[in-house]
Order: C-alpha cells, then structure tokens, then sequence
C-alpha cells in the first residue's frame, strides 16, 4: 500500500435545462468525439463531430467522418444537416447564415439549421481551388483556381442577395497569376505571390509584375516589374518585394535585392540582398514600427524600425510575440522554453520565468505559463502538462493551478478551465481551476481532450465537451457556479433570465438564462 493524492473534489455545478450537473444535449457514438468549433444560430445549437483516426502517437489526432448536428437549446429534435461538409461558420455580412464548406470541391453551402431544407449552394467551387476561400472581402468571396502548377486565375464571387435561395457567379479579376514563389509547385498558403485584403489584393502575374486589384471595380495597376516573391503587410500599408535578377544561389532559394515600399506611392527602399521566403513575419509587426529580415548565410537577423528604417542586428532564432504599451519587446529564441522581455534600444532583457515552460495563453498585463520542457509538435504535444502559473510582465511569477496544459481555456472571471491526464486515447478528466485559491475541482470524465469550448460561457455561462463513455458518450452542456477571482472585477454575471424558452425532452418549457460579460484582452502581434 502506498499513499497517493487527495481525490480531486467534484464542482458543484449549477441547473442546465432542469438539472444539476452535465447536461447531454446531443448522444454520440463512443468513437466519436465534438469538434471544438459550437455556433447558435436562432434557438439552434449547431456541432461538429468526428471519429480520430491515430493511435495517439502525433501531436494532434487525424479525424475523419465528419457530421453536422444541430439541436434546440436543450437537445430537443436532435438532426444530422450534413455528412459530407467540413467546415461550418457564419461571416459579418450573415450572422444568423449558417454556412458550410466542401473541401473536397471548394463549395460553400448555407446550412438550414433546422434541417428542414438541404444545404443550398451559395458560392461554386473547383477541385483544384485552394481551399475554400481565400479571403473574404467587402466585395465578395476571393478564391484562386489552379491551371496549372505555376498558375492559376483569381476569381470573385459576389456576395447574393439571398444566401438562402442565390448561388454566386465567380468573375476573374486577374487570370493568369502566379501561385507560386519559383514556378515549381507550391502551397495552399500561396506564400510568396498573393495577398488578399478587404478592399484589393496584392499579386503577381504572368509576365512578373507586381499588381494590385481594386475590388470594387476590378480595375488592375502595375506596381512593379520584374518580381519574384512579395510580402505585405496584415493591413496593406506596406509591401516588401525581391527582384527577379539573382544575387546568390542560395541552398533553399534564388536571392535578389529586398526592397519595402510604403503604399500607395512611397519610394523603394533597398533593404538587402537575401530570399523573402527566409523570414517569417517580415512584415508582421509593422503597426508596432518594426521590419524583420533574415539572411541564409548569417546567424543574425536585421530589424529596421520605422519609418526611419535605422536598423540593428539579432540573433536569428530570436522570435517576438508582440510590443508591449511602454515600448518593450516580448519574445525568446524559438528553440528554448523561455519567455523574455527586450528593450532593443538598450540592449537589455529580462527572463520573465526561470523554468522551462510553455505559453498557454496572454493577459493584459502577463503571461499563463505551464511549466515544462517539452516543445509542442517537437518532442511534446498538445497532452504536455505542468503546474500553471500567471507571470506579470512586472512583478512576481504566481502558481495558480497544479495542472494547466495547451488545451487549458481561460474564463473572462479569472478561473481556467481544461482536461488533466489526458491519455493516449485523447481522453481525460475535465477540471476548473479556482486562481484565487489554486484549487482544481473535477467537472466529468473521460472528456475528449480537443472537444473543449468556451465559445456560450459569455452569453450562457456554459461550456461545452463530449464524453466518451458507453452509454454515457455525447456532447454535454456544463454551467459552472459563478464566482468572481479575488481582488479582480467580475467579468461575467447573470443578470437573470432571458426570453429565450425553449421544451424539454419531454415537451415541458422552461427558460434558458443568459450571462453577459467582457472577455479578457489579449496581447497582439503588432
């Protein structure tokens, strides 16, 4: 005999339509597990479930069989809508839309969540599309059909009037266009060569020039000549391009003169001589006023900070995660588990933790850490986990939970919510940690560790999972007891009940309360 662990005490959880506890709103099969995107569209409840493939050795697990499932509020007159569609979303232009999507064929189909209707389609597709949308802009959907492997034609496609009833007719605004970086294949990312925005996209066509569409009127203007790859900016304002003659024949890529223009009718500025396609996020952190670029035969990377472009010289495995309000800098090198803060100007940082660990999400003024040593996707996966900690940017590191891994989800109130001693199945025990208190309490078992989500607990004060359980497998609908961290405003409150009503299994109404919050901000790339 030995002694273990205090059993881990269970959340008093509080009534989901009528009862205490986990509430199944929809039965599944004992393979199959919830997708963790949920919707509501009206007083629909839509879910995605699929059956993992893999034996658990990958960092994420293969799914496959993937079903649309819509019920009421709380489960009743439960209906399949699809099983041959992969995605589902709704977009800004049709909020109440459900729209699902066709990888296979690049369809997208608006969904009738109450499956009266069959899926209607609402914008074509093609098997060689990349995707099925490349960007959604103000002016339609933007997709790119392939001709060949170096080519293919930007195609728009109107919004309709009516989703439910119209079908969009695609209309090339720039065929041909390169959909490739060097003419040798690519990705469905089309990296080096397309950049689409709300209003325009940025290209390359046939003949190497740089071209940027106007959306609205489908006109096309020249940029520049003789291009081989581009960059731009997430909001457009600045573009970075090479030029097609070679410098150096790298090992990984032809390299020419960088150049960055602020648009629309700044002057070149000639950056270096080196390939795009070595530096990730080149122009990722511009609205913070600074430019990255990387060398194949240097160990440093230059950063040049606008609009100056004064530049200076870092390590190249150094990577930022975003610009903090007083100027610094967060980020590490990508091959170790450290977390620091830069001032770049000064030429100082500060290590934030002095463990190994990893980022399990931001806060406003910090990180969540978890400790480990592992690297995701590199000798860890998505199941690493370690004691939790909230790191201030300034100020001392606090443990506020025994166990946090990549699949903990933080509340808006302060609690976190995830599955501990997740197994090789995927499976493991759901728990809400208390940061107030550090104290972990079980919400249910064998809970399908990437089905979490937190996407209603804002409106409703739920989250939602499967189980896979025998009998007991299925999505369920859990309402955690309302609780405000110490010393922190309450982000989220009931504020009683709302005219929703809706019927139980059997038949009886009843009224499903709503809460209403704020969600916690989060720090940006730029």
């Amino acid at each position: 005999m030995a002694c273990g662990p205090d059993p881990i005490a269970q959340e008093e959880l509080e009534e989901v339509c009528g009862e205490k506890g986990p509430f199944r709103v929809l039965e599944i099969d004992p393979d199959q597990q919830l997708s963790r995107l949920t919707l509501r569209i009206g007083d629909r409840r839509v879910f995605v479930v699929d059956r993992a493939t893999d034996d658990g050795a990958g960092s994420f697990p293969d799914v496959i069989d993937s079903e649309i499932w819509s019920t009421g509020l709380c489960g009743e007159s439960p209906m399949q809508l699809a099983e041959d569609l992969d995605q589902i979303f709704t977009i800004d232009r049709w909020p109440d839309v459900l729209l699902g999507c066709k990888m296979a064929t690049g369809e997208i189909f608006e969904v009738d969540p109450t499956g009266e209707r069959a899926p209607h389609l609402v914008f074509k597709g093609d098997v060689e599309r990349y995707g099925c949308a490349l960007r959604w802009t103000d002016h339609g959907l933007l997709s790119l059909v392939r001709h060949d492997e170096d080519f293919g034609a930007l195609m728009l496609s109107p919004y309709p009037d009516d989703p439910r009833t119209q079908t969009s007719e695609p209309a090339a605004v720039l065929d041909p266009v390169r959909i490739t970086s060097t003419g040798r294949g690519g990705s469905s990312s089309v990296a080096n060569s397309i950049r689409a925005f709300t209003d325009s996209v940025l290209a390359i066509d046939a003949e190497d020039a740089l071209v940027r569409v106007d959306l609205a009127d489908r006109s096309a203007t020249t940029l520049q000549t003789a291009v081989r790859e581009i960059e731009a900016s997430r909001d457009g304002k600045y573009v970075m391009w090479q030029d097609m003659t070679v410098t150096r024949e790298g090992e990984r890529a032809l390299e020419g003169k960088v150049f960055l223009r602020e648009l629309p009718d700044g002057q070149d500025e000639l950056l270096g001589e080196t390939a795009l396609q070595y530096t990730m996020l080149a122009l990722g952190y511009t609205q913070a006023g600074m430019v990255q670029l990387e060398f194949e035969t240097s160990s440093q990377k230059k950063l040049f900070f606008l609009p100056g472009l004064q530049s200076m010289e870092v390590p190249r495995d150094l990577f930022f995660n975003g610009k903090l309000e007083d100027g610094r800098w967060l980020g590490g090198s990508m091959f170790e588990n450290f977390f620091e803060l830069f001032d770049l100007q000064a030429g100082t940082k500060k290590r934030l933790f002095q463990r190994p660990a990893d980022l399990a999400w931001f806060e406003a003024d910090g990180l969540v850490l978890f400790e480990t040593t592992k690297q995701c996707c590199v000798d860890g996966d998505m199941r690493d986990e370690g004691p939790l900690w909230r790191v201030p940017f300034d100020g001392e590191a606090k443990q506020i939970a025994p166990r946090g891994s990549r699949l903990t989800r933080p509340l808006p109130d302060g609690r976190s919510v995830g599955p501990v001693d997740v197994g090789e199945d995927w499976l493991g025990m759901l728990v809400v940690n208390d940061a107030s208190t550090g104290e972990e309490r079980r919400v249910d078992d064998h809970v399908a560790g990437l089905s979490i989500s937190t996407s209603w607990f804002e409106d409703e004060g739920l989250i939602t999972y499967s189980v896979s359980d025998g009998e007991r497998s299925g999505v369920y609908l859990a309402r955690l007891p309302q609780q405000a961290r110490s010393g922190v405003v309450k982000r989220t409150t009931h504020e009683g009940f709302a005219a929703d009503f809706v019927r139980r299994p059997d038949e009886t109404p009843m009224a499903v309360p709503r809460a209403h919050g704020v969600g916690a901000p989060g720090l940006r790339a730029e």
